[in-house]
């Protein structure tokens, strides 16, 4: 059995088989089906529109090869629809992506400013377009034994709402520290973020190494100064998100810095409300641990 993603629209598993099927991204990928799916208003004329059913008959009789793409799992905490029932526990696999959003906020926070979401706000979609796809991003040589992390500023705004989160995160040990590193190393993130994204497609094209991994995106934001009478300059603008992309991580726990806060979860694109916190493994954990997917193929990776 093989499952063919066809992207009607922005998908992050699709922008991976694009990066590493040069015939999946001339036909699924090309700014022709682009425009035809991605934007929201219609095509300028009938002759710039792709020819779909061509399209998708080519990948559906040419596709001969399987990708065997690995599977991750995502634990979610989430609140109970009645007030008498306590908080239960869903385990969802996803092969993609996971992003996160505030949804409400049930009491006033207390502290900064920077803290506080307005009730009601929409899913992140923040993130800068050069954090958008780290899997577009080279994998490094070697695995690092300590965190990959790319620092890069990006523009400062009103786009996208302000979370308080904390993230806890385990590297997994690299091959040549296995003997002396029994143990993955933990990390903690805390702080006000843009957005967060956590992908579990391989880097560079396929899994270089057999310890499952994910990469995550983070963009957070600094700490105004309190100074208000002087005028800003353009640096200290730009320095008002920062962006980080952080490699080789085995687990992960995200939780709201106030217990009142509720998260919106989108994983591979549905979307999750009311959780109150989640957990992600770079390993599902029943015994199906890859999901086909069709491609032209012959693709060159431990598979």
């Amino acid at each position: 059995m093989r499952f063919l993603i066809i992207p009607l629209g922005v998908h992050p598993v699709a922008k991976y088989l694009a990066s590493i099927d040069y015939r999946y991204n001339g036909l699924f990928q090309d700014s022709a089906w682009r425009d035809l799916f991605h934007k929201p208003e219609a095509p300028t004329s009938v002759q710039d529109s792709p020819d779909v059913v061509s399209r998708v008959t080519q990948y559906m009789l040419g596709a001969n090869g399987a990708l065997q793409l690995p599977i991750a799992e995502a634990m979610l905490t989430y609140k109970q629809k009645s007030p008498d029932e306590d908080s239960c526990q869903k385990f969802i696999p996803f092969i993609g992506v996971v992003k996160v959003g505030i949804v409400e906020q049930t009491s006033a926070t207390s502290g900064d400013s920077d803290d506080a979401a307005p009730v009601g706000s929409s899913l992140l979609s923040s993130t800068p377009p050069a954090q958008i796809s780290p899997l577009l991003k080279e994998a490094s040589p070697t695995p690092p034994s300590s965190p990959s992390v790319h620092m890069s500023s990006s523009p400062g705004g009103g786009q996208g709402e302000l979370m308080g989160l904390q993230v806890d995160y385990w590297i997994a040990p690299s091959e040549r520290k296995k003997d002396v590193e029994k143990r993955d190393s933990k990390n903690t993130l805390k702080g006000t973020f843009r957005s967060l994204q956590v992908s579990r497609l391989p880097l560079g094209g396929a899994e270089t190494t057999h310890q499952p991994t994910m990469s995550m995106t983070v963009v957070t934001k600094e700490k105004n100064k309190k100074v208000m009478f002087l005028p800003k300059k353009t640096k200290d603008k730009e320095a008002e998100s920062k962006s980080q992309v952080i490699e080789g991580i085995s687990r992960l726990i995200c939780t709201a810095k106030h217990q009142q806060t509720m998260l919106k979860v989108l994983i591979d694109g549905v979307e999750w409300n009311d959780v109150k916190f989640f957990q992600l493994a770079a390993q599902w954990s029943s015994h199906v641990k890859h999901f086909p997917l069709a491609i032209f193929g012959p693709f060159k990776g431990p598979y």
